[in-house]
C-alpha cells in the first residue's frame, strides 16, 4: 500500500484491512496525514465564522506562532466547559499528532454543542484516525442528520464504512456523495474499490468506474495504480502496461511501482499473472 511521507502520519490511519498490492486508496485512507485532514475540515468550519450559528472558533495566532503542546494540554484539561478552547486547541493537537489529546477536545467539544456538525465531523475524522470505526459512524451520521446535502460529511461516513470493511454501506454513501460532487476522481474510485473488495468481489464494475475516473482526470496517479492492478488481477497485461508506463512517469517515486512492475514482468515473461 502506497503510504504517503509526512511527519504527521498515524499508523492506524495508514492500515486498511484486506491489503492487497499495489492498491492505494483515496479520501481519508489516502489522506493519511492527519494535518491534511484536519486543514480541510478547518477551512469548511470557519468559512462562515461570524454567521452567528456555532461556527468553531478560528485557530489562535499566537499559539501557531509559539507553539507549546504542553501548554496546549494544559489549557484544555482547564477549560473542558469552553467550546472555542477545546476546538482551538484540539485542531492545534490533530496538527501537531497528538490525535487522541484531540480526540479528548472535541469529545469535550460536543458534549458542549451536541448539535455543532462541524465539531461532530472533525471528531468522527479524529476516531476514524484511530480505527474507531462503530464510533466514528455513528458521530458522521450525527453530522449528516444536521447537514444532509454536505459532500465532505457524506464521504467521510462513506470513507469511515469502507474502513469498517462494510462496502456495500459505503457504496450507497459514495453513490449519494456523487449526486453532490458528480466529478469527484476520489469518490468515484472509492466507489470502484468498494465492487473490488467486497466478496464475491466483481472486478468489471470496479474497473468501470477506475475508467470513469480516468476519463475525468486521465493523470490521477491513484486510480491509473488502482486500474493496473485490477487488470493485472483480472490477467489482461498489455492493457495494463500503458497504464503502468503512465505512472512511472507520473509518480516515479510510487512505493508500490516496483511490485506492479514485476508483476507485469512476469506475466510479460511467462504468460501467467503472479498472485497480488
Amino acid at each position: 500500500m502506497l503510504i504517503k511521507e509526512s511527519t504527521l502520519v498515524v499508523g492506524a490511519t495508514c492500515l486498511v484491512i484486506g491489503f492487497v498490492i499495489g492498491f492505494a486508496y483515496t479520501n481519508s485512507r489516502n489522506r493519511n496525514f492527519i494535518r491534511e485532514q484536519v486543514e480541510k475540515v478547518r477551512a469548511e468550519a470557519f468559512a462562515a465564522r461570524g454567521a452567528g450559528d456555532g461556527n468553531l472558533a478560528p485557530p489562535d495566532d499566537a499559539i501557531h506562532r509559539n507553539p507549546n503542546v504542553e501548554t496546549a494540554l494544559a489549557e484544555a484539561a482547564a477549560k473542558r466547559d469552553d467550546f472555542d478552547t477545546q476546538t482551538r486547541l484540539g485542531i492545534f493537537l490533530a496538527e501537531n499528532g497528538r490525535i487522541a489529546d484531540a480526540r479528548a477536545c472535541f469529545e469535550a467539544a460536543v458534549k458542549l454543542r451536541p448539535n455543532d456538525w462541524q465539531a461532530l465531523a472533525i471528531l468522527a475524522r479524529l476516531l476514524a484516525a484511530e480505527s474507531k470505526y462503530p464510533e466514528a459512524i455513528a458521530h458522521f451520521e450525527s453530522a449528516y442528520k444536521l447537514q444532509p446535502n454536505n459532500a465532505q460529511v457524506v464521504v467521510g461516513l462513506a470513507n469511515a464504512l469502507f474502513d469498517a470493511q462494510r462496502y456495500e454501506d459505503a457504496q450507497r454513501w459514495y453513490e449519494k456523495a456523487l449526486t453532490l460532487t458528480p466529478k469527484d476522481v476520489n469518490v468515484i474510485t472509492d466507489l470502484g474499490l468498494t465492487y473490488y473488495f467486497r466478496r464475491p468481489q466483481q472486478l468489471d464494475k470496479a474497473m468501470a468506474y477506475f475508467r470513469q475516473s480516468l476519463s475525468i482526470d486521465p493523470n490521477h496517479v491513484l486510480t491509473l495504480q488502482n486500474y493496473a492492478v485490477a487488470l493485472l488481477d483480472a490477467n489482461r497485461p498489455e492493457e495494463a502496461k500503458p497504464l503502468v508506463a503512465k505512472l512511472e512517469q507520473l509518480a516515479p517515486q510510487n512505493e508500490m511501482l516496483p511490485a506492479i512492475k514485476q508483476r507485469l514482468a512476469q506475466a510479460n515473461t511467462t504468460g501467467n499473472i503472479p498472485p497480488h
